[in-house]
């Protein structure tokens, strides 16, 4: 693909929450304002900080203009409602999430645009579609790692239907190009919601199409403040786990969460994507057989061996 100069994409615009990123909010909207193919607006939102990224936020308005519009900080709202605060302000044709602490590479809106546009052509832009990527690793100065996260985190980006996507999700948000259609069927996205993200996976998956950008368009800064960061399947990440779970036993680290949010889906929609949030409501005793007797098709399997036992062993001990 042809990167050429720098032009204006009045199709496109960016949202970006904010809560104490002073220490990289400048250099990431920089990387955006950068693009080949640059957006219309970006839209931003603060949650309350208290490191200075307000007044940060207030020079940077003043340098971008127009072009940079700052929605009232009116609270915390916490991370999903602030994404959706945002969203719901936004007319563009397509919008791109930002993390505020990430380096986007010149040519990420150029690439994600030209194969959402080939989505459209074959499906339509009345159907609910997301295009994401892959990320690059580097460290809090920007210095290349030398591997990607979905490679790090052994996820196959291939694996998008809902019934996978229930367990795990495989678009990392600061990655995602949305088209108009997916905004309409996925907003407002519940406050009961795992993460935005997964929550607009899951809606384009079940009522569209997700698609990939082979090559990555986004640095993912790993630093001390990361909400997720890309911690492997190593040690640490099961050291984290096995914490979670014990700091809160009944609600099994995230699988719950994960459960409820796949019942949530079928409340709004109708739209059964996962057995497993019946099987929380059986006795324990119950729940085995009740897991081996799933057509082959309903099985749950996660990312890898490991992953799969761990949430078979959580089904069957979590309380009702």
């Amino acid at each position: 693909m042809g990167l050429g100069p720098v032009v204006n994409a009045a199709a496109i615009e960016v949202v970006l929450p904010t809560y104490n990123g002073a220490a990289y909010l400048e250099a990431q909207l920089a990387s955006i304002s950068a693009q080949t193919l640059r957006p219309e607006r970006v839209l931003l939102r603060d949650d309350g900080s208290s490191d200075g990224t307000q007044a940060l936020i207030g020079q940077l308005h003043q340098r971008y203009g127009a072009w940079l519009q700052v929605l009232p900080a009116d609270g915390n709202l916490g991370c999903t409602a602030n994404v959706n605060r945002l969203l719901q302000a936004t007319t563009a044709p397509y919008v791109a999430l930002a993390d505020q602490d990430d380096l986007w590479l010149p040519h990420k809106l150029e690439s994600s645009l030209a194969l959402m546009q080939q989505l459209e052509a074959s499906r339509g832009s009345t159907t609910p579609l997301l295009v994401h990527g892959d990320l690059e690793l580097v460290d809090a100065a920007g210095e290349r790692l030398g591997c990607r996260y979905l490679q790090r985190q052994r996820l196959d980006p291939q694996r998008t239907d809902p019934v996978d996507l229930a367990l795990t999700n495989v678009v990392t948000g600061c990655t995602a190009l949305l088209n108009r259609a997916l905004l309409q069927k996925a907003l407002p996205i519940p406050p009961e919601a795992l993460m935005h993200d997964w929550w607009l996976a899951l809606v384009a998956s079940a009522f569209g199409e997700i698609a990939l950008v082979e090559e990555p368009g986004v640095l993912y800064r790993q630093h001390g403040s990361n909400v997720l960061g890309a911690q492997g399947l190593g040690l640490p990440y099961w050291r984290q786990r096995l914490q979670a779970l014990l700091a809160d036993p009944a609600a099994g680290g995230h699988t719950r969460a994960a459960l409820q949010q796949a019942e949530l889906f079928e409340q709004r929609y109708g739209l059964p994507i996962s057995a497993l949030p019946s099987l929380l409501h059986l006795r324990r005793r119950r729940r085995w057989w009740a897991l081996v007797r799933l057509p082959a098709e309903q099985l749950p399997w996660k990312h890898g061996p490991l992953r799969t036992l761990g949430l078979y062993g959580l089904v069957a001990w979590l309380p009702r």
